[in-house]
C-alpha cells in the first residue's frame, strides 16, 4: 500500500462531493457521520482532511487533541487500511460502526473500546409517524396542545426558500447563547453551511411558520437505502409542542421513502439523552474507538 496519510492529506473541498457520493454508494453507511453533507459542513471545527488509499477515502480530523480518523469510505480493504494508518500515525479511528469494528476483535495489536456517547439512535419510522400507544401519550398531547393554541403553516423547503431559516437559526442561538458555548457555536456554523450550500447536497427540509415567522426547522437526508438521518431538528423553545410537531409533520411527508430514522448521537449530554430515549429507539447503532494496544 502506498499512502501519505499525514501530512499528505488535503483539506476537504466541495469539489470532492461526487467522489464521496460514489464511495458511499459502494458501501452504504449505518453511522450518521458518514454523509458528505456532515463531513463538509463540519469541516472547519474538526479540520477535516481527506486521504485516498486504493478504493477508500479516509477522513482525518487534525486538531490540537491529536489525529483522529473516521471509518474508511468505499469498497477497499478496510482492515488493512486501518492497521497501516494506526501504525504509521499512532492516531485513533473514532466512531467506527459495529461491522468494521468487528474486523479487529481478536486482533492482538488493536484495542477496541465501546463509545456509548457517540452511538446513534435508530427508530422505526412508523413509530415516530403514528405515535401509537401509551408510551407516546405525552408526545401526542403536546402536539394537540400546540395545534389548539396556534395557527401554523408547514413549508417544504428547497434551495429557493431555505434561506428563510437563517434568521430562525440566529434567533435560536440568541436564546441559547451560542456565543458562549463552543459546541453550539460550531453547530451554528455547520447549519449555515448546510443552508448556504443546500443546492449542492441531497437534502430534504421542512419548516413551520407561526405568526409569519419560521419557528421550527427540520433538515435530513438519506443515509442508506432504508434510513433517513436527521441533521437539524430545532424549534422555538417558548412554544411547547412545536418540536414534537415539526418532527412528526416532517416525517409524515417523507414516509414512503424510508423505514428507519437515525437521530444521531447524544454526545453524553444528559438532557439530550433523555430526549432521544423518550422517543423509544428501535436500537442503538453502536460505535467504537480503535487504537494500537499498549505493549
Amino acid at each position: 500500500m502506498n499512502i501519505q496519510v499525514y501530512p499528505g492529506s488535503a483539506p476537504l473541498k466541495l469539489e470532492d462531493k461526487e467522489e464521496f457520493y460514489r464511495a458511499l454508494a459502494d458501501n452504504p453507511p449505518l453511522t450518521s457521520e458518514l454523509t458528505f453533507t456532515n463531513l463538509y459542513c463540519w469541516r472547519e471545527p474538526y479540520n477535516f482532511k481527506v486521504s485516498r488509499l486504493d478504493n477508500l477515502l479516509v477522513v482525518l480530523s487534525d486538531t490540537d487533541s491529536g489525529r483522529e480518523f473516521l471509518n474508511p469510505i468505499g469498497s477497499g480493504d478496510i482492515k488493512s487500511c486501518v492497521i497501516k494508518i494506526l501504525k504509521d500515525t499512532k492516531g485513533e479511528f473514532i466512531r467506527i460502526g459495529e461491522e468494521p469494528s468487528g474486523l479487529f476483535r481478536g486482533e492482538g495489536s488493536i484495542q477496541v473500546d465501546y463509545d456509548r456517547d457517540n452511538s446513534d439512535y435508530l427508530y422505526a419510522a412508523s413509530d415516530l409517524i403514528e405515535l401509537k400507544g401509551r408510551k407516546y401519550d405525552g408526545k401526542r398531547n403536546l402536539i394537540r396542545r400546540f395545534k389548539a393554541e396556534h395557527e401554523y403553516e408547514y413549508l417544504n423547503l428547497d434551495a429557493f426558500n431555505i434561506g428563510e431559516c437563517l434568521e430562525f437559526e440566529e434567533t435560536w442561538c440568541t436564546i441559547r447563547d451560542c456565543d458562549s458555548v463552543q459546541g453550539l457555536n460550531n453547530e451554528r456554523q455547520a447549519i449555515k453551511e448546510m443552508i448556504v450550500n443546500f443546492r449542492h447536497f441531497t437534502l430534504l427540509a421542512g419548516a413551520i411558520r407561526v405568526g409569519g415567522r419560521i419557528s421550527a426547522v427540520a433538515i435530513a437526508e438519506r443515509l442508506n437505502p432504508g434510513t433517513l438521518v436527521m441533521h437539524v431538528l430545532k424549534a422555538d423553545p417558548s412554544m411547547p409542542g412545536l418540536y414534537q410537531l415539526i418532527f412528526n409533520e416532517f416525517l409524515m411527508r417523507q414516509k414512503r421513502d424510508f423505514a428507519y430514522v437515525n437521530l444521531e448521537q447524544d454526545l453524553g449530554a444528559a438532557g439530550l439523552r433523555r430526549a432521544k430515549e423518550s422517543y423509544h429507539p428501535f436500537k442503538l447503532i453502536n460505535k467504537y474507538t480503535l487504537r494500537l494496544r499498549n505493549t
